[in-house]
């Protein structure tokens, strides 16, 4: 989309996930961020000396960061928007920004990119220097949070990891478990704990397994689709608890608890992903990035061009 037409769909906020729109240039990298104070404008100035601009800031999750957006509307599902970056992934799904920038608790960035099919990268390297806040989640478990991207492009998305944290792919992805096989990646399959286990024994899983090995790749999802995936909700009861389950959010909730890297490349499917995890170890991370050169992320070419056909927001309405 060019910037003209982004700028244009900004402005509109059809999706009402814009809080200000700032002007760019055509050839900028549109770039979006969501607005919490937590992600330091040292990570937005960085990508600015390469390319990337500042085009919108985005609404946030309401309420300090709950799983699910009860203000903000999945234009796939009808459903309610994975949160708490929910602002950030549907600009970046409606083409109003190349890349977002947002902050994961428990899946606040990997989740959301899941729920409309686009690409989703968190880590905490990324401004790993920065101060941050280490409060309970809703868990009760002490974590802070990793900063993150959303792209349509993959390109985009490696470029933005390679100019904020100095990583690229490597030549080999090492030491690769997964939960099956996936063509041209050499893996050890397993059978992983149960994704739906309570969140600090998953959490102390993780990082177990991620000790022993290079790259995990699981698949994951869908997401929020049959269920509603947010602990809130799910504490009441038996009953909640089965619903919050059958939100699919499985390992995406616990990746930045476990200190992993991750990213999730978008299948076929509705709210469905391959999911890469490793320790937040640059090396790692570079093995990660090439077992990622195995796994396609699929464009759904009539979701593309509904949504991306920008002439249709701006239909004009019935004329007395």
């Amino acid at each position: 989309m060019n910037y003209k037409d982004a700028h244009r769909l900004a402005i509109l906020n059809p999706y009402r996930s814009v809080v200000k729109v700032f002007d760019c240039r055509e050839g900028d990298i549109l770039t979006g961020v969501k607005n919490v104070s937590s992600i330091p404008n040292t990570l937005m100035h960085k990508l600015e000396k390469t390319g990337f601009a500042l085009h919108t800031i985005d609404k946030k999750s309401q309420l300090a960061g709950r799983a699910v957006d009860t203000e903000l509307i999945n234009p796939l599902t009808g459903h309610y928007m994975s949160g708490s970056s929910s602002g950030t992934a549907l600009n970046v799904f409606a083409g109003i920004n190349d890349l977002g920038i947002g902050n994961d608790g428990g899946g606040s960035v990997l989740a959301p990119a899941m729920c409309v099919n686009i690409l989703g990268f968190i880590s905490k390297l990324i401004e790993e220097d920065r101060v941050q806040t280490i409060k309970k989640n809703t868990d009760g478990m002490l974590s802070g949070n990793s900063l993150g991207f959303f792209a349509r492009d993959r390109k985009i998305l490696l470029k933005a990891i390679k100019d904020s944290i100095g990583v690229e792919a490597g030549e080999d992805f090492g030491i690769v478990f997964s939960d099956q096989e996936y063509p041209g990646i050499r893996s050890q399959v397993i059978e992983p704990m149960d994704a739906f286990r309570a969140r600090n024994e998953l959490t102390e899983y993780l990082k177990g397994i991620l000790e022993k090995c290079d790259v995990m790749i699981l698949q994951e999802g869908p997401v929020d689709l049959y269920g509603f995936g947010d602990s809130l909700f799910g504490h009441f009861d038996e009953r909640t608890r089965q619903i919050q389950k059958d939100s699919g959010k499985g390992y995406v909730r616990v990746c930045n608890t476990a200190g992993a890297s991750a990213m999730v490349i978008p299948g076929k499917e509705l709210g469905c992903a391959t999911l890469l995890m490793c320790e937040s170890k640059r090396e790692k991370v570079s093995r990660l990035l090439k077992a990622a050169e195995y796994i396609e992320d699929v464009h759904d070419e009539l979701i593309e061009r509904y949504f991306l056909d920008v002439e249709s927001y701006f239909n004009e309405g019935y004329q007395v």
